[in-house]
C-alpha cells in the first residue's frame, strides 16, 4: 500500500470517528431545538438564540487559536519524545486560553450592555444574558484538543459531543413536560457548555498521562507566562485572526437580524443555518484531522504530496456539494416544519440558499489548512478583513430591503467571495512551493 493510500486511509478514519459524535449531535439537535420551540414558543426561543449568540460572539473574538499552536510547535518535540519542550508548549498553550478566557467576559459584559438595550429586551432578558456570561471562560478548550488532536485520540470527540448532545436533549424534555420556562432552559444551555469543558479537561489530561507520559505541573503551567518559542506569539497571532474573521460572522449576523428583523426572525434564521451546516458537518470534520496530517508533509517539504492530497480531497468534496444540494432541495423544508410544528412560508428557498453558503464554505476546509501550514496565513487574514469589512454593511442592506431572504443571500455571495479567492491562493502558492520558490519553513524543533 501507497503511502499516500495509507494517508487517505488515516484521514477518512479520523474523520469517521469525529463524524460518530456530530452526527449524534445533529439527531439530538433535531430533538432539543423541537421541544424548546414547543416550551418556548418562536419568540422566546429566539431570546434563547440571541443570549446564547452573544456569548459565543464574545468567545470567539477573543479566542485565541491554542489548538492550532499545540499542533505547529508540538508535533516535533511529542515525535522525539522530548517530554520536557512538550510540557512548555503545553503551559503555554493553556496560557493561551487563559487569556482568552478572561478577555471574553470583558468583551461579553460590553456586548450585552450594548446589544440588550439596542434591541429592547426587559430586565429580566436581560439579567439573564448577564448570567450566562458565566460560561464563557469555559468555552476555551483548546489546549484539550489540541492534545488529542496530537496524540491522535480522535475517539475521544465523539464521546464528548455525543454526552453534551445527551445532556441538552434530557434538559430539554423536561423542560417541555414540565412547562419550564426561559430561565430554565438558559441553565440547560450553560450547563452543556460546563460538562463540554470538563470532559475535554478530563480526557486531555488522562491522554497525556498514558500517551506521553507526563503530568503537568500546574504551578509552571499557569505562572511561566515569559516562556515561548520564537514565532509562536506571531503564529499564534495570525491564526486566532484568521480563525475570528472565518467564524464571527456567523454569531454576528445572527445578532444583525435579531436587531433588526426581532427574536422570532433571527430564530428562523439560525435553524436555516443550522440546519445547513448540520448536512456539511461530516465532509467540514476534514478540516481538524488534515491540519496534523499536512504538517507533517510540510516538515518532510513534500509539496508534490501537500497540494495531491488537497486537491483529491477537494475534488471529493465537489462532488458531496452537488449531492447536498439535491437532499436540500427535496427534504429541506420538511426539516424545518418538523423542527419547528409550524409552517413557514419561505423555508425551502432560505435552506436552500444556506446550504449553497455551507457548500462554499465547505469547498474551503481542505484549502485553508494548507495555505496556514505553507506560511500564507497573513494573506488568509488580510482577504478575511476586507470581505468582513463588505459583509456586515451588506447584510444590513439586503437585510432591510429584502428581510430574510436578503440576509441568506448575504451569506452565499460573501462565502462565494471567499471561495474564489482561496482556489487562485492555493493554486499560486502549490505552484511556487513546487518550483522552490516557497518561504514555509518545517515545523521548528
Amino acid at each position: 500500500m501507497s503511502a499516500h493510500s495509507i494517508l487517505y486511509r488515516r484521514i477518512f478514519s479520523n474523520v469517521s470517528f469525529l463524524t460518530i459524535g456530530r452526527v449524534a449531535n445533529a439527531i439530538c439537535s433535531f430533538a432539543y431545538i423541537s421541544l424548546a420551540i414547543r416550551a418556548l414558543g418562536l419568540r422566546d426561543f429566539g431570546i434563547l438564540i440571541l443570549i446564547h449568540s452573544l456569548a459565543t460572539t464574545a468567545s470567539t473574538i477573543t479566542r485565541l487559536q491554542s489548538w492550532q499552536t499545540m499542533i505547529h510547535f508540538g508535533d516535533a518535540p511529542f515525535k522525539t519524545g522530548d517530554e520536557g519542550l512538550l510540557k512548555q508548549i503545553i503551559g503555554f498553550c493553556v496560557r493561551l486560553d487563559l487569556l482568552s478566557a478572561l478577555a471574553a467576559i470583558i468583551f461579553g459584559l460590553i456586548s450585552v450592555i450594548f446589544y440588550s438595550f439596542t434591541s429592547g429586551w426587559s430586565s429580566q432578558e436581560r439579567l439573564l444574558a448577564f448570567a450566562y456570561l458565566i460560561v464563557c471562560p469555559f468555552k476555551y478548550t483548546g489546549w484539550a484538543q489540541g492534545v488529542l488532536r496530537l496524540t491522535g485520540r480522535f475517539a475521544l470527540v465523539p464521546v464528548t459531543d455525543s454526552a453534551t448532545a445527551l445532556f441538552r436533549t434530557f434538559g430539554a424534555a423536561i423542560g417541555f413536560f414540565a412547562h419550564m420556562t426561559l430561565q430554565f432552559f438558559v441553565a440547560v444551555w450553560g450547563g452543556t457548555v460546563l460538562l463540554d469543558y470538563a470532559l475535554f479537561i478530563f480526557f486531555a489530561i488522562r491522554t497525556l498521562r498514558k500517551d506521553a507520559h507526563i503530568r503537568l505541573d500546574w504551578q509552571s503551567t499557569l505562572l511561566n507566562w515569559k516562556w515561548r518559542l520564537e514565532g509562536m506569539w506571531a503564529f499564534t497571532r495570525s491564526t486566532s485572526l484568521n480563525q475570528t474573521l472565518s467564524l464571527v460572522a456567523g454569531n454576528v449576523s445572527t445578532l444583525i437580524v435579531g436587531n433588526l428583523l426581532g427574536p422570532a426572525e433571527a430564530a428562523i434564521f439560525r435553524i436555516c443555518r443550522q440546519i445547513a451546516d448540520g448536512i456539511v458537518t461530516p465532509a467540514q470534520l476534514l478540516s481538524p484531522v488534515l491540519y496534523p496530517e499536512l504538517t507533517r508533509l510540510r516538515a518532510e517539504r513534500n509539496w508534490k504530496g501537500l497540494a495531491r492530497v488537497t486537491w483529491k480531497i477537494f475534488a471529493i468534496l465537489c462532488a458531496v456539494s452537488v449531492a447536498l444540494l439535491i437532499v436540500s432541495a427535496l427534504a429541506g423544508g420538511k426539516i424545518f416544519a418538523l423542527m419547528l410544528h409550524l409552517h413557514v412560508k419561505g423555508s425551502t428557498h432560505y435552506i436552500s440558499i444556506m446550504l449553497v453558503a455551507a457548500a462554499f464554505s465547505l469547498l474551503i476546509v481542505p484549502l485553508e489548512p494548507m495555505l496556514i501550514v505553507m506560511g500564507h496565513v497573513s494573506r488568509l487574514v488580510r482577504a478575511r478583513s476586507i470581505l468582513l469589512l463588505l459583509y456586515f454593511p451588506i447584510l444590513v442592506v439586503l437585510t432591510r430591503r429584502f428581510s430574510l431572504t436578503g440576509a441568506c443571500y448575504t451569506a452565499a455571495i460573501c462565502n462565494f467571495a471567499v471561495l474564489i479567492y482561496w482556489v487562485w491562493s492555493a493554486r499560486r502558492c502549490t505552484r511556487r512551493a513546487i518550483k522552490g520558490r516557497t518561504h514555509a519553513q518545517p515545523t521548528p524543533s
